[in-house]
């Protein structure tokens, strides 16, 4: 009896707990949020990106790998319960969740998730914008918190680039890396498509799903030399 009244209860309690861990989400209607580069004003500067790929480390940290993340689980699991912010529709739609230093200077890492691409930000200070309220305190953000690669503030362009080798684009005080390659689709991956995709011929599967493209962009921002502004994203598509 007692084990099916535990059970009564888990059965109960476990989409309390699940809508406890997605936490809230709000609709924030503007473009404020100058530091996305899905921000509608965002122009992504090089029309002819280079092939070559950037390493995979590059685009983890904290130990969370950019991939898809379902209401922010892990996220929320890693950093604590925070209010996520979704803007913009079809291409430019995106959801956001925010975290910031407990300590002055103020450290945002604000992870993101639009219609393919994924990204992290991590920035000090910075001009105000709709939403910033909604940023939850972390004692896991510092100033000290970089990607796996290294990546992080305070560095010098020249640390920069030791790190991501020669920028794609150089501008005063901003070091952009943009590249899109070919990748061969694993075969465990083609094995799942080919179940969501029977209708299709051998030939047209393989011509649409045998290799996917990878977009990879990185921009950092300096200020007095120093890295201050890091935006970190990459998309997957067929």
């Amino acid at each position: 009896m007692r084990r099916l009244t535990a059970l009564i209860i888990a059965i109960l309690i476990a989409p309390m707990l699940l809508a406890q861990d997605s936490g809230p989400t709000v609709r924030l209607a503007d473009r404020s949020d100058w530091w996305s580069i899905l921000n509608e004003n965002f122009y992504w500067p090089i029309d002819k990106p280079e092939n070559e790929e950037l390493s995979t480390d590059n685009f983890e940290i904290a130990g969370l790998k950019l991939e898809h993340d379902p209401a922010f689980h892990s996220i929320r699991g890693k950093f604590g319960r925070a209010v996520a912010a979704t803007r913009g529709d079809a291409r430019t739609g995106r959801q956001q969740i925010c975290y910031v230093s407990e300590h002055t200077p103020h450290v945002h890492l604000i992870f993101e998730e639009g219609e393919l691409n994924l990204a992290f930000y991590l920035f000090e200070e910075g001009q105000s914008w709709n939403g910033q309220a909604l940023c939850a305190e972390s004692s896991q953000v510092t100033p000290a918190l970089h990607a796996k690669s290294g990546l992080g503030l305070g560095m010098s362009q020249a640390d920069v680039e030791g790190v991501l080798g020669k920028p794609d684009l150089a501008r005063e005080n901003r070091l952009v890396y943009q590249r899109e390659v070919d990748k061969r689709t694993p075969d465990n991956k083609l094995a799942e498509l080919r179940t969501e995709h029977p209708e299709m011929s051998e030939k047209d599967f393989h011509d649409n799903y045998g290799s996917y493209e990878v977009e990879l962009y990185i921009e950092a921002r300096f200020t007095d030399g120093k890295l201050t502004y890091l935006a970190v994203s990459k998309a997957e598509s067929y």
